[in-house]
């Protein structure tokens, strides 16, 4: 057992959207990243969860946008189109599988 210090690992991040992975297991990694502004039009092919542990993040879909504060999370299914807006540097993990692709849409 090893504890995370995540407030220690959020000082390595230098970029927005640069995710910096935490731990892998059974297949999946843990990341941490830094939203800021507005992300790109994106699907997946696996489902992804994100929680966010500082700030604020808007996740935009085709029909539907969700705001997420501290302390609250949301799952992507596989497939579903979406965006993630922070109009200021937001603090989010990500639980993804390892070889999770993304596919760019306009």
């Amino acid at each position: 057992m090893e504890k995370i210090d995540f407030t220690a690992l959020a000082k390595k991040i230098k970029k927005a959207w640069t995710p910096i992975e935490i731990i892998r297991m059974d297949g999946y990694h843990i990341l941490l990243s830094m939203f800021e502004g507005t992300y790109r039009f994106h699907k997946h092919d696996a489902d992804e969860l994100f929680f966010v542990l500082k700030g604020t993040v808007q996740v935009e879909a085709k029909d539907k946008t969700i705001t997420l504060k501290e302390g609250e999370g949301l799952i992507l299914p596989k497939g579903q189109v979406h965006r993630s807006i922070a109009k200021e540097p937001s603090l989010v993990m990500m639980f993804e599988r390892t070889n999770l692709k993304t596919v760019f849409v306009s």
